[in-house]
């Protein structure tokens, strides 16, 4: 028997395999699965049941407000602090500012 042949007998071969009836829900079901699980879906999810908890008059309130205290702390923070570490870091680093202290590089 040479190729073509063979190739004709294969291509003759009809075999019916049966499928369980569940089979294309159990395939449904994985994909369904395998979605669930991406980080995509996980932040979906947890951006959903974050404005569960905030369609919540009282939970909302304490949100907006605990944000708006957060925002009042940050920024009476005195940003002369960091102003200064910036300079100070200069002042470090650059030969003209030893020069003039009185330090030699």
């Amino acid at each position: 028997m040479n190729d073509s042949e063979f190739d004709n007998l294969l291509r003759s071969a009809r075999v019916e395999v049966p499928l369980p009836g569940a089979f294309q829900a159990e395939v449904w079901r994985r994909i369904a699965r395998e979605q669930d699980d991406t980080l995509k879906s996980r932040f979906a999810q947890f951006v959903r049941s974050l404005f569960e908890v905030l369609s919540n008059p009282v939970a909302a309130t304490v949100m907006v407000l605990t944000m708006v205290l957060a925002g009042l702390w940050f920024g009476s923070m005195n940003p002369a602090a960091a102003h200064d570490a910036k300079i100070a870091y200069v002042q470090s680093v650059s030969p003209f500012a030893a020069s003039h202290s009185g330090h030699s590089p």
